[in-house]
């Protein structure tokens, strides 16, 4: 009955040589889709700089991308393509014009030279996004803010967790170290941790791994890193593998992540994976549509003191920690964060993708 598998393009953006969370959504969403259909992913090369922009999204909408049966765009500009079935699983906005635009995360100091353009990236988010036959979100917050900038309504699809190894609750441990797994920039805000190790009473380790973003690392790192106070409390890693983070968040005494209004972020969900609490900041966006003050981790304001505070909370009471630890894994499980509900959902605005993937899933479990 539904012997011929659609076929089905799924399109983003990509800086060359980057790795985070947005890469991870692409290829696990390619993966997972080419269980039930034909899958052809493409990364379109796609700097921020602000005197390229331009230029790259008329390339984009320039070039012939309708393939295929269904065309999924994610990351900006890959919505720009034009496509008879196009969808978009919206990550965020160019940021520096929109919600950044009045912080100091602008790349650019002389913002009335970027005044039209600003206004043509709105007009393009307006044009290319109302094109779409349906828009779902990351996040919460992201769906918020689509909302209150462009207008358009988008439903949430959170990104499922992705080649996790399964455990048993004697492989976790809670050692005397806290796991900071994020890429090290401006946004990401380490310094705040790193900073508050000065005001710690407990004799634990931080552990900050992710790429460098070179320019932040020298300014805001470093300095820090010989600091007497701070060196023998903390370790940096590089990039990390799979493994290697896992392993580490298995043996972590509690994860911290402090971004400024994270669109998603992975690490609260897989912290929770790993029955691990979260401290995080009241301002950090994503994390604070899981985390529940006190009882699925530490919600604080972005003060080193008070972050500090927060991690010798646990440190001196171990066992609140493994309890919210526990809060936040049975909290997770309960989202049910799955990839065939995922696909599901993606596919419904068109009955029989629908009914396919239905099928696939109801023949693999037989």
């Amino acid at each position: 009955m539904f012997s011929k598998i659609k076929r089905i393009l799924i399109v983003s953006t990509k800086h060359p040589f980057s790795k985070g969370g947005d890469s991870v959504q692409v290829d696990t969403l390619a993966e997972e889709l080419s269980k039930s259909f034909e899958v052809e992913k493409i990364y379109i090369p796609f700097s921020t700089d602000p005197d390229l922009l331009i230029q790259q999204i008329e390339a984009i909408r320039n070039l012939k991308f309708d393939y295929g049966d269904l065309a999924i765009a994610l990351r900006p500009f890959s919505y720009a393509i034009r496509h008879h079935n196009k969808i978009v699983w919206f990550m965020h906005h160019i940021r520096y014009f929109y919600d950044l635009w009045d912080t100091n995360f602008v790349p650019f100091k002389n913002k009335d030279k970027y005044l039209k353009l600003r206004e043509k990236i709105i007009q393009y988010d307006n044009q290319f996004l109302r094109e779409s036959k349906k828009i779902f979100s990351i996040s919460n917050n992201v769906k918020r803010r689509l909302k209150y900038y462009n207008n358009i309504d988008s439903e949430v699809i959170y990104p499922p967790l992705y080649n996790l190894p399964k455990y048993q609750e004697p492989d976790l441990k809670y050692q005397d170290f806290f796991f900071f797994p994020s890429r090290l920039a401006d946004n990401k805000r380490q310094h705040l941790v790193i900073q508050a190790l000065k005001y710690t009473k407990g004799n634990f380790k931080l552990i900050i791994a992710g790429q460098k973003e070179e320019s932040y690392f020298n300014r805001e790192i470093l300095p820090l890193l010989n600091d007497t106070h701070i060196k023998d409390k903390i370790e940096v890693m590089d990039y990390i593998d799979q493994e290697k983070k896992f392993e580490l968040y298995l043996n972590c005494l509690a994860v911290i992540f402090t971004p400024y209004d994270e669109d998603y972020g992975y690490i609260t969900p897989e912290s929770f994976y790993f029955s691990k609490c979260l401290i995080t900041t009241n301002d950090s966006g994503g994390p604070l549509e899981f985390v529940e003050n006190q009882k699925t981790g530490i919600i604080i304001q972005p003060d080193p003191k008070l972050i500090a505070q927060a991690m010798d909370e646990l440190y001196f009471n171990k066992e609140k920690a493994i309890s919210m630890g526990k809060q936040a894994k049975e909290y997770l499980d309960k989202l049910d964060l799955s990839w065939p509900n995922t696909i599901k959902k993606l596919t419904s605005n068109n009955n029989i993708l629908s009914k396919i993937f239905e099928f696939m899933v109801s023949k693999d479990r037989d």
